[in-house]
């Protein structure tokens, strides 16, 4: 797979794209005034703990405070324990019984803690947070408050996965735990072990700038989405990194000659007077993840709908008629579906709750067809994601690890028209609002001459398609009404006021 990182960048935001054999799958936004805090170490001072929730808020230093349950606070969790808890995207808290350890156990209101952002905000949510940190790196991740070690299974060569435990098990006995990562496997020795020396010194720096530390904020800022794009991608997948800006070049440049020497060359400064975005053909794609309706090659499509609490998609066969059986056309629209609908979660970053209604399948085998399709396709995905089983009404559930704001979110805001519900008022409904309001005016205050102004649409069709209504209540009432336009009124507003 040939994979490429490209970065756009103007003063006050810049956009990363990552494609896959020429295939846009992943895009973010990072700009200046957002505050991007994931990943990122703060000192923190407990505000407040909620007891019925078993969890406690915490001043970081931004403008709103963070939350941490207890789960995140306890300091003999296991790594199972811990795993779980980073891949639970579901906050409902702490679930243990009465007798179970509770916060002030482990913090007070006013103490002092060191924390990490594990999701940053999202709508009206604060960030969560938790006080066991990992420094993940390339080719390792440090967890200096878990003592747990492992080595990725995908590193299979006997002789080096021997040389990585034995790494692991040497970390593991200067008191902090470890997990190899399977890019180490490819990796020099002495290269993985430096690597890891960095990240205790870089935890070390942590601590000695907590103590220091007298007021909440930053302590260490996660590496760039630049850097962790390059962290993550395989040395043989490494194709290209174009920056079109000199400060990203040489970030990048810096990067990849300390961990990845042999692959210096394909770092690449975009200079052309072309933009880079369009010069690779990502923009378009850009564009189309703000899009709810996408066409199936076959000529089926699914349509998106998100909202804040889930997303629910839904697949139609559209213009596609088959050759053969309703079955097999059916079939073939939702296996076509299952792999759009996975591309679209990646790249749209859609995340939580994620309901598919598939087109209705009558044998259990299509059905089970759908589903490993979906799952080989969710596997792609970095993101931690579970499929369920289709319910009783036909329904497939998915959900997937949320760590930031989707596309949609970064790209868009609420329409100021329909403030979000996507539908406004007709412009007849308004129309006979006004109506309404001419004659409850005229009955309290026994008034005969008005103004009343309106958005044009409306005014368009007082005047127009409902000239003849109009007309009538002005003459039952003996009304007077002077309508004039105003192009700055919402399509929903307008105003009567007597003379």
């Amino acid at each position: 797979m040939r994979r490429q990182i490209l970065v756009n960048a103007i003063p006050g935001e810049k956009r990363l794209a990552v494609l896959e054999d020429d295939r846009l799958v992943e895009f973010s936004i990072q700009r200046d005034h957002d505050h991007r805090c994931l990943g990122n170490v703060y000192r923190g001072t407990v505000k407040r703990i909620v007891h019925g929730m078993q969890s406690a808020f915490i001043e970081f230093g931004h403008d709103r405070t963070g939350f941490i349950y207890l789960r995140d606070l306890r300091q003999d969790i296991s790594y199972e324990e811990f795993e779980k808890n980073l891949n639970d995207d579901e906050d409902n808290g702490d679930t243990a019984a009465t007798a179970a350890p509770t916060v002030p156990e482990y913090v007070r209101e006013g103490e002092p803690i060191i924390v990490q952002v594990v999701k940053e905000p999202i709508g009206q949510k604060g960030a969560r947070l938790t006080t066991h940190v990992t420094l993940p790196g390339r080719f390792a991740v440090l967890m200096p408050t878990i003592r747990h070690t492992g080595v990725s299974k995908k590193i299979t060569d006997p002789e080096v996965r021997h040389d990585m435990q034995d790494l692991a098990r040497k970390t593991s006995e200067k008191g902090y735990g470890v997990i190899i990562r399977t890019m180490a496997g490819s990796a020099p020795r002495q290269i993985v072990e430096r690597e890891i020396t960095q990240l205790i010194k870089k935890w070390r720096a942590i601590q000695t700038n907590f103590k220091k530390a007298k007021t909440d904020g930053l302590i260490v800022e996660a590496v760039s989405p630049l850097i962790e794009a390059i962290k993550n991608t395989y040395t043989d997948d490494l194709d290209r990194v174009v920056c079109d800006s000199a400060e990203d070049h040489e970030e990048a440049l810096a990067y990849v000659s300390d961990f990845i020497p042999e692959k210096r060359t394909v770092v690449q400064r975009h200079d052309l007077p072309y933009p880079i975005f369009e010069y690779y053909s990502v923009e378009a794609d850009i564009e189309r993840t703000l899009g709810r309706k996408l066409w199936l090659k076959s000529g089926g499509f699914i349509y998106i709908e998100q909202t804040e609490a889930l997303t629910v998609v839904d697949v139609n066969t559209g213009k596609f008629l088959g050759h053969g059986s309703l079955e097999q056309t059916v079939l073939r629209t939702n296996l076509e579906a299952a792999d759009e609908i996975s591309y679209q979660l990646r790249l749209r970053n859609i995340a939580g709750i994620i309901v598919v209604d598939f087109i209705d399948m009558r044998h259990h085998a299509n059905r089970q067809k759908v589903i490993r399709a979906l799952e080989t396709a969710l596997e792609r995905d970095p993101a931690k994601n579970t499929v369920y089983q289709f319910t009783r009404l036909g329904l497939i559930q998915i959900t997937r690890k949320r760590t930031s704001e989707s596309a949609l979110a970064t790209l868009t805001e609420p329409c100021p028209y329909c403030t979000g519900s996507a539908s406004i008022l007709s412009r007849e409904s308004v129309c006979f609002k006004i109506i309404r309001e001419l004659v409850r005016q005229n009955r309290l205050y026994q008034t005969r001459r008005f103004h009343v102004e309106a958005h044009p649409d409306v005014v368009f069709a007082l005047q127009q398609t409902f000239a003849d209504e109009f007309a009538k209540v002005q003459k039952t009432h003996r009304l007077m009404v002077e309508v004039r336009s105003d192009g700055s009124l919402h399509r929903e507003h307008f105003v009567v006021s007597a003379d």
